[in-house]
């Protein structure tokens, strides 16, 4: 393929990035080659003066890539959310959290012995109908009563640690309006527990730990309280009375 002569001004206009078009018809293009060439680069509207101060310009600008509008939609969505949420939180004062941690305990509590009373009687039947306690018998060598009354607890404790899933369940149905807020400071709550409770390798009889997960914190001052009772128990530590 032979090389094709470009005349000065065509030269001239390319390197300014400009071509126009009494010029762009004298420059032979293999084949179609100038009507894609006319489609793809078109000419820029500045002046030669302009584009010398500003440097050379490339005669195709490249095509931006815009960000789809679903994900834009969806990232404000979101961050709307998020701000509500922390709205929600901030307005949640300390005393009202450690109130609905106390009633979410007693729903759990209540729910344990309400489910743990169901299990209970379920199970006596069960087993009164199977005829189970004579085959415990035969395997284990005890008694059928005691058997009896082993299957019995075990349906008992069963029910009880069933109870507080559905009763955090119920709560949050209860309270479902402050659920994010609490969630959030529990959140707060245990990171701050987590930061100021003390190391429980010196643990003794004369030192013992002082409510390390803070379960027995039911309010401010008790929150304050257990922060003293973390130091005293660093102190003694510090001074060896184990």
């Amino acid at each position: 393929m032979h090389a094709t002569s470009i005349s000065a001004p065509v030269r001239t206009a390319m390197v300014f990035g400009r071509i126009s078009s009494k010029t762009l018809p004298s420059v032979a293009f293999p084949g179609n080659s100038t009507a894609l060439y006319q489609t793809l680069c078109q000419a820029r509207p500045a002046s030669t003066s302009a584009q010398i101060k500003t440097g050379f310009k490339a005669p195709c600008a490249r095509p931006q890539v815009q960000m789809p509008t679903y994900r834009v939609a969806s990232m404000r969505t979101n961050s709307t959310v998020s701000e509500a949420t922390r709205k929600e939180a901030a307005k949640l004062t300390w005393n009202s959290f450690f109130q609905l941690r106390a009633s979410r305990r007693r729903y759990s509590l209540a729910s344990s012995v309400v489910s743990s009373m169901a299990s209970t009687v379920v199970g006596v039947q069960v087993l009164s109908s199977q005829d189970l306690e004579s085959l415990g018998a035969q395997v284990m060598g005890l008694d059928p009563f005691v058997v009896l009354g082993m299957a019995t607890a075990a349906c008992g404790a069963v029910g009880w640690l069933i109870g507080p899933f559905v009763g955090n369940a119920a709560w949050g149905l209860v309270n479902r309006r402050y659920r994010q807020a609490f969630m959030i400071k529990e959140k707060e709550f245990y990171d701050r527990i987590k930061r100021f409770r003390v190391d429980p390798s010196s643990n003794s009889i004369a030192n013992p730990v002082p409510d390390y997960y803070g379960e027995k914190i039911g309010s401010v001052q008790g929150y304050r309280q257990w922060l003293k009772d973390q130091r005293v128990y660093n102190r003694k530590r510090r001074n060896f009375i184990l």
